[in-house]
């Protein structure tokens, strides 16, 4: 089976800590490592396959840097330039397959899901593939726990050896529906992971969104590759209706079948649902970083910056980022979403508004910025360099925290360690590399008339 794993969401219901720029999926909530991680490490040991990946552009350095961090070599990652839900994204990469005589069941997966027994999700997967290599669209369905209204659900039908014919899907339930679903035994969760071979994939999506494979074939007639990075061609993906895949084939699929699995999965889909996956204490409180709290009760607290004090506080969910502190009741958690939207139209233009952003060399951070100056933070990888560029509104300083650092300064190499600094002036051209065995990490200070990124002129 070839893993693809889907790394297209917002996440905004878990914001202020996932943002568009940085949604919950490169998040690390439940462990050390984020859940995109997670989910290519619950792989190991399943497929030999290199996972693919699909992500929005804006992610592509994200998706490489967290696959770097865990040594997960990734077969390629597809690259969206437009958001168009599921079913037009597995459609690049069935059709892809198809092209290359290949028709190995594809394992869908999303990527910022929590499964807490991972040998019961992989013996699934063996059965699932089992159905799969008989034609068959599977889907994974989560026995319910519990009457859940923020979960789709699948409705079996009659049985097919280890698993059941699909008889429909249904959307999130009030709680009374959803109490029905869960005492009649006939309904599982919607995990929202599935496998089938491309060639089926394909012959249903045509059936039923022929459309949608219209354009995903014209976008691929303008492949073309860029480092580890699929790139397709932009207009025509955008002509494709945007549609996921549970309605545009897994409703209407001839030989849909739900394999039933237990593994402690939850999409993690609320700040509450984080907080039923998470340890609490003898008052309920689930607390993450610092805190001070009294006679509080049921509460999700998280602290990223600063010490969170509370007092007397029953079922509040509180969140500090960098740039903001959300407050909510707990049964207003799913309303969350309005404010992060609010809070993208007011923070527009903010430098600030993603506190990590990666490239090719590594990553920076902001540290301060105001009008006229920002000071990062730059992490460079071992062995890798800024492209060379110049400035012509700006310059520059680096100063040298850890690590060993050559500039390359019109003309002029530096080599430089940590204490050293050098000064860049408006418009010469320079290029910072790491030459050391560890990370190189650099204070850059810029000051100018203007700082944006339009502001470079690469060599």
């Amino acid at each position: 089976m070839i893993p693809v794993i889907l790394s297209g969401g917002s996440g905004t219901r878990l914001w202020p800590l996932s943002r568009k720029d940085h949604p919950k999926q490169f998040l690390r909530l439940l462990s050390d490592d984020s859940l995109i991680q997670e989910t290519l490490l619950r792989l190991r040991g399943v497929t030999e396959q290199k996972p693919v990946v699909i992500c929005h552009e804006s992610h592509r350095f994200k998706v490489l840097e967290h696959s770097r961090q865990i040594n997960q070599p990734l077969a390629s990652i597809f690259l969206e330039p437009v958001a168009r839900n599921t079913a037009p994204a597995l459609a690049l990469v069935a059709l892809q397959r198809v092209a290359l005589g290949k028709n190995e069941p594809l394992l869908v997966l999303p990527a910022d899901h929590r499964i807490l027994d991972t040998k019961a999700f992989q013996q699934t997967l063996n059965i699932a593939e089992q159905h799969a290599l008989t034609g068959a669209l599977v889907s994974l369905g989560v026995e319910a726990e519990e009457p859940h209204t923020g979960y789709g659900y699948i409705k079996r039908g009659g049985q097919k050896g280890n698993a059941y014919r699909i008889e429909s899907f249904h959307e999130k339930p009030d709680l009374e529906t959803a109490t029905s679903y869960v005492e009649s035994g006939d309904y599982y969760w919607n995990s929202g992971i599935f496998m089938f071979q491309p060639e089926a994939y394909l012959d249903e999506l045509q059936r039923n969104e022929p459309s949608i494979v219209v354009a995903c074939h014209e976008a691929l007639s303008g492949l073309h590759g860029d480092l580890q990075f699929l790139r397709i061609d932009e207009k025509a993906y955008a002509r494709s209706p945007s549609n996921s895949i549970d309605y545009a084939v897994m409703e209407h699929a001839r030989k849909g079948v739900v394999v039933p699995v237990a593994c402690g999965w939850s999409d993690i889909g609320s700040w509450t649902a984080l907080q039923a996956c998470s340890e609490s204490d003898k008052n309920g409180n689930v607390i993450n970083g610092k805190a001070i709290v009294e006679q509080c009760r049921n509460s999700y607290i998280r602290s990223g910056h600063r010490t969170i004090a509370a007092v007397g506080v029953d079922n509040l969910v509180i969140i500090d980022s960098h740039d903001a502190v959300m407050v909510a009741a707990a049964d207003h958690v799913q309303q969350v979403s309005g404010l992060a939207n609010q809070f993208q139209a007011d923070a527009s233009g903010s430098l600030l508004q993603e506190e990590e952003v990666f490239r090719p060399w590594g990553h920076y951070k902001n540290l301060s910025v105001d009008k006229g100056y920002c000071v990062r933070k730059l992490s460079i990888l071992p062995g890798a360099s800024l492209s060379e560029h110049s400035h012509k509104l700006r310059s520059e300083s680096w100063v040298v925290l850890k690590g060993e650092a050559r500039v390359y300064l019109d003309g002029q190499i530096h080599d430089l360690g940590p204490g050293e600094s050098i000064n860049i002036k408006s418009p010469l051209k320079h290029r910072l590399e790491n030459i050391g065995k560890g990370t190189l990490e650099v204070i850059e200070t810029q000051t100018g008339p203007t700082l944006s990124e339009e502001d470079i002129d690469r060599v």
